[in-house]
């Protein structure tokens, strides 16, 4: 029998589960760490990935922008409701628990140790952490991660939007955890 998908708004709407079921779904075990982003828009589109992907937890760390705030909530359409969040002042405290906790840690910049994300194996839970696109992710954190990855640039441009970044990670994270 084929399955049905939904072919319109208002069936994929009816489709979806309550929102006291909600909270009964099973969370996919990835996490994600935010390193001192500064962009509202940035942070607000993160929350949308992160609830559509239903991730087990998102951290802002240092002084990434935290809800409430009214930018975050316009772009992320309201998700950080949905979201688990939590504001830490380390990002490395936060990956040194994660790692503590057996994740594996992989860190999305360019540099001279990324490999190509689409060669990258994985092990969950998993963790993406995403810095600023102006300055990176710290050596400090760099130097804990487990692997760094990094999507090709072709153009005269050195980087992608974070949050364009972090959907392409975080669906090829997901489509590897539906292989296993």
């Amino acid at each position: 029998m084929p399955i049905h998908t939904p072919s319109s708004k208002g069936e994929l709407r009816q489709s979806k589960v309550s929102k006291k079921m909600f909270s009964n779904l099973a969370r996919s075990p990835i996490y994600i760490v935010l390193d001192d982003l500064k962009s509202a828009f940035n942070v607000g589109s993160i929350f949308r990935l992160a609830d559509a992907l239903l991730v087990s937890k998102l951290y802002l760390c240092g002084r990434t922008l935290s809800p409430p705030n009214h930018k975050i909530k316009t772009t992320s359409r309201g998700t950080e409701r949905w979201v688990p969040w939590e504001h830490r002042s380390s990002t490395i405290d936060t990956i040194k628990e994660l790692k503590k906790a057996g994740v594996y840690i992989l860190c999305a910049e360019l540099s001279a140790d990324s490999i190509d994300y689409k060669k990258i194996t994985p092990s969950f839970p998993a963790c993406l952490v995403l810095g600023r696109e102006y300055d990176g992710i710290s050596s400090e954190v760099l130097d804990l991660a487990d692997c760094i990855v990094s999507l090709p640039i072709f153009g005269m441009t050195n980087s992608l939007n974070v949050a364009t970044t972090a959907s392409v990670l975080l669906y090829e994270l997901h489509q590897v955890i539906n292989k296993q």
